[in-house]
């Protein structure tokens, strides 16, 4: 009997070594066998084939293990439950098309890196928009919180930030510094102590950025701009302010591309009701009290409600 295509594309992507190929083949070939005899193995292997259940995290050196966090977002990213506001939108078409710019400077020899600022409160989506655009530009996302850098690196923070550069330098991937008010604050006139570290640590990020080519994109993100050291900001060719959602329609469209993509039925008077009373709330908060719904339903067995999801 002869191999499917899907199980021919599975030991093609083996034998490159390209193990999210395999796994997308992979699924593909659970899906068409519906056989009853395999039914249970189907489901199982289905399960932990499954992106979204077992996040597929690169594997990192041990040098900057533990400093990066990494994944491949067409795989762990489902791009139809995230939605995309006007203002991003426009945003992502910059950063489409500047990478075209930077390509052409590069057949200048000129260097120009493609790189963003993201700012606002605390749960209005940077991150998860730094994911979106690794997921729509299908390269790996690399993520690293300052905050835990600092809090658990302290005196080598400078050694190992560079690491975590030098690293993300060898492949073209979205590299997001996240927190970065935690490190680059505004220097001081003092060499000594604290204020001296911090002034270390914002040298160090300049000359790392400094660094980056037109093949990594170089997303930051803080929630206070205001006390960002000038020389950090001028590193980065664009400041975006991610907001809160301006208007309850914008706040209903968040919580039902959730809900539709996951199937879930829903009273779309409740869930526009149940946004204006909450309008002052962020994306993620929104997201959140909407898993707790759907879970809620789940346990009760009584069909979903938003009510009471505060």
């Amino acid at each position: 009997m002869a191999m499917t295509r899907c199980q021919l594309d599975v030991i093609e992507a083996i034998a490159q070594n390209d193990m999210p190929k395999a796994r997308k083949a992979a699924r593909a070939a659970i899906a068409e066998d519906t056989s009853k005899k395999n039914a249970y193995d189907c489901k199982r292997f289905a399960r932990l084939l499954d992106p979204t259940l077992n996040p597929d995290l690169i594997k990192l050196p041990y040098k900057v293990d533990g400093i990066l966090e990494a994944e491949h977002p067409r795989e762990t990213f489902i791009p139809e439950r995230y939605y995309l506001s006007p203002r991003e939108a426009e945003l992502l078409g910059h950063i489409e098309r500047m990478r075209g710019v930077c390509d052409q400077l590069a057949d200048m020899r000129i260097n120009y890196p493609n790189t963003v600022l993201l700012h606002g409160p605390s749960g209005t989506g940077k991150t998860m928009f730094g994911r979106y655009v690794a997921c729509k530009l299908d390269l790996p996302f690399y993520y690293m919180n300052f905050s835990r850098v600092v809090d658990s690196l302290m005196g080598k923070t400078s050694q190992n930030i560079a690491a975590a550069f030098d690293y993300i330098r060898t492949e073209p991937c979205v590299f997001m510094l996240d927190e970065i008010d935690c490190v680059s604050i505004r220097r001081s006139g003092s060499e000594g102590g604290p204020d001296g570290e911090f002034n270390r640590l914002t040298i160090t990020i300049m000359q790392e950025l400094d660094r980056i080519t037109g093949r990594q994109l170089i997303i930051g993100a803080t929630n206070r701009l205001d006390v960002l050291d000038s020389a950090i900001l001028r590193r980065f060719s664009r400041h975006h302010e991610v907001t809160m959602p301006p208007d309850p329609e914008e706040a209903r469209s968040v919580v039902r591309a959730l809900l539709d993509d996951a199937g879930v039925e829903y009273d779309r008077a409740e869930i526009f009701n149940w946004c204006v009373i909450h309008d002052d709330k962020p994306q993620a908060w929104l997201i959140a009290r909407t898993i707790e719904a759907i879970a809620r339903s789940f346990e009760t067995g009584d069909p979903f409600t938003i009510e009471g999801a505060a």
